[in-house]
């Protein structure tokens, strides 16, 4: 009976990382696809992003990698069980500037792109909020090992 709980548990730690890898590589496409979004913006700032390793930061923390634009923020963390989770926010305020028609066309990405059996459990939506100031903040940092700031090409 002790071995087939230890098979149990070795199970379910292999699919935990089969799981976990397929959701990091569903996030990867899901940031890919939100650039694309970007590109008719005639300003440079809508068009700006910052990409934050963090799990290459040096600190101690559950964030794996997070996605920041002026518009949404992408976060890939880690919860206290061990899995992989994709987090979105989407600012309120750019919603009510400029409509929602790029909320619409993110959430349409991310669910695209996580719709595999895995990955759909990953997802967590959160009710917008202020990200636009949080995304400044971090802009002011500026570009570190871990973190990459880009503008996407105009169309």
């Amino acid at each position: 009976m002790t071995e087939q709980t230890q098979n149990d548990t070795l199970f379910r730690t292999e699919e935990l990382k089969v799981r976990n890898k397929e959701v990091t590589k569903c996030f990867d496409k899901v940031v890919e696809a939100s650039k694309l979004l970007l590109k008719p913006f005639n300003e440079g700032k809508y068009r700006t992003t910052i990409l934050v390793d963090h799990a290459n930061s040096g600190q101690d923390t559950n964030l794996i990698s997070e996605f920041l634009t002026c518009f949404f923020n992408i976060t890939l963390t880690k919860n206290k069980m061990g899995y992989v989770m994709i987090y979105i926010k989407y600012d309120n305020e750019n919603l009510e500037r400029f409509g929602a028609r790029l909320y619409n066309r993110v959430l349409r990405q991310l669910f695209k792109h996580t719709m595999s059996s895995y990955a759909q459990d990953a997802v967590r939506v959160n009710n917008p909020s202020r990200v636009e100031p949080f995304f400044l903040n971090r802009l002011g940092y500026g570009v570190k090992p871990h973190v990459k700031i880009s503008t996407v090409e105009k169309t």
